[in-house]
Formats: C-alpha cells, sequence, structure tokens
C-alpha cells in the first residue's frame, strides 16, 4: 500500500507541474491573442491543446479519470482545453481594430448653405 501511495504522490507533482505549464501556455495564448501575433498565437493554441489532451489521455489511461482523489487534476486539465478550443471558435480575444494612437476619423457634416430672397 505504501508504494502505491508513493507512486500517486510521484504522479500528482508530475501532474501539477504540467498542469502549471498548461495554464502558463494559456495565459501567453491569450496575451497573443489579444495583441493580434497570429503565427504565436497558432503555435500557443496548439501547444495548449496537445499538452491538455495528453494530461487528460494520461489520466484515462491510469484509470484515474474519474477518481475522487484525482478530480481535480481532471478538471484543471479539461478547463483549460475547453476555454482554448471556445477562444478558438469565438476568436476572442481579437486585437483591438480601433487603437488609441491612431488619429480619430473626423466626421463631415453636410454644408448648409442659405439663401437671402430680398
Amino acid at each position: 500500500m505504501a508504494h502505491r501511495n508513493n507512486r500517486y504522490k510521484e504522479m500528482e507533482r508530475y501532474m501539477t507541474l504540467a498542469l502549471i505549464a498548461d495554464a502558463v501556455l494559456f495565459v501567453l495564448y491569450l496575451i497573443c491573442a489579444g495583441s493580434g501575433v497570429v503565427w504565436l498565437k497558432v503555435i500557443l493554441a496548439i501547444l495548449t491543446i496537445l499538452l491538455s489532451g495528453l494530461c487528460l489521455a494520461y489520466l484515462y489511461l491510469s484509470k484515474e479519470l474519474l477518481r475522487q482523489r484525482s478530480l481535480w487534476m481532471t478538471a484543471c486539465a479539461g478547463a483549460v482545453f475547453v476555454c482554448v478550443v471556445f477562444s478558438l471558435v469565438l476568436n476572442f480575444p481579437s486585437p483591438n481594430k480601433y487603437k488609441k494612437d491612431k488619429a480619430p476619423e473626423t466626421s463631415y457634416s453636410a454644408v448648409i448653405e442659405t439663401v437671402d430672397f430680398y
């Protein structure tokens, strides 16, 4: 029994590191998506989806996916996966089209001429 507990502690430590790395990749993805760096957004999205998928696959193969003691790992990996997929589908965040440093567009109103009849 003690050997199994040590194996679980080791798996928990590695999964914690993987989930922290996954969260950091997700935050970097959001920053790149918001700033408009498309190529880096795509790379980070692929890495984040792969890492979340690998975490879920590892939990499934080790039969820890639905165990009570491992639900936090499943929830974390699943949440990051769902957030990245929804962010890609909804294209959010996207770069702001109306940047503050741009000169505002001037609107021209119609010129009204008056004519005097004397």
